[in-house]
């Protein structure tokens, strides 16, 4: 995976601060789900937004429902929302990665978007971002949509340019749960120096969701001794929508914290055409 941004496109919207977020966003979703990451590079930054050039594309194990959308028996997750057939939902998301100095310094940057999922799985997100803690909720800085499984569409409002590359998305390993209960008899094992925790349920905008979370630390000395974890990995998970509502990351080096939120969630069907190129809009094949 190349580790910078394409140099052709426009410097403010992919600079290293910005692909750095990307990334390290796409990670945090990855890791807490457990899941096989497999990443799909479209036009050259690496990470979750689109305008950085990259789709996270993320592949796990599903109920029956889900399985039923993409071919091979696993669900595609792609910038964040589940490849689910059946259960329609629109929401906010709001994304946030907190950078700590040596010092006790602090600098936070915010990304928001916008979720739209339809009956067919098809997906649609709308990235707000400008490198700050609080980005205008003008004209999206990227969109990105999922048609059919194997379909991904970028479009740059600024540039009207819609990107388009075909894929054939292979679907992770069937047989782990995505958003049901665990197996209290198989739960996933961490090694000598992870932990893994069953943090139950509660309620989140009006959705129950499912919680759990795995830390790594340096050492299984460390662990015993009562450490501050090196890593780790936090999520909710709801089964209603088949899709994650929560999840927290924090990382000791570099030192940081990063959040994904999704709220305002509403179980209706979005409109067709949000998954359809824009007219005026110029068509790019990516191959």
């Amino acid at each position: 995976m190349k580790d910078e941004c394409d140099g052709s496109l426009d410097r403010r919207q992919n600079s290293p601060v910005r692909c750095r977020l990307s990334r390290n966003l796409a990670r945090s979703v990855s890791a807490a789900r457990g899941s096989e990451m497999r990443f799909f590079n479209l036009f050259a930054c690496p990470g979750f937004l689109l305008s950085g050039g990259l789709f996270a594309i993320m592949s796990v194990g599903a109920p029956a429902a889900a399985q039923a959308q993409c071919p091979g028996g696993g669900t595609l997750v792609f910038s964040g929302v589940a490849a689910v057939a059946d259960k329609p939902f629109q929401a906010k998301e709001t994304a946030t990665i907190v950078t700590y100095g040596k010092e006790g310094s602090e600098h936070t940057v915010v990304a928001r978007s916008n979720l739209f999922r339809d009956s067919k799985g098809n997906i649609r997100v709308e990235r707000f971002y400008d490198g700050t803690d609080d980005p205008r909720m003008a004209e999206p800085s990227d969109i990105a949509v999922l048609k059919d499984c194997n379909t991904s569409i970028s479009l740059l409002p600024s540039r009207r340019i819609a990107k388009i590359s075909q894929h054939t998305f292979s679907p992770g390993k069937p047989g782990g749960p995505y958003c049901k209960e665990r197996d209290p008899e198989n739960l996933p094992d961490p090694g000598p120096s992870g932990r893994f925790e069953d943090l139950g349920r509660k309620i989140v905008d009006g959705v129950e969701v499912r919680g759990e979370r795995t830390s790594h630390y340096s050492s299984p000395q460390a662990k015993a001794s009562g450490a501050t974890p090196v890593q780790m990995f936090e999520f909710w998970c709801s089964e209603v929508l088949d899709n994650v509502v929560e999840t927290v990351t924090l990382d000791e080096n570099p030192k940081r914290k990063i959040t994904t939120a999704v709220r305002e969630i509403v179980r209706l069907e979005p409109n067709s055409k949000l998954f359809e190129v824009p007219e005026g809009y110029a068509i790019k094949k990516v191959e």
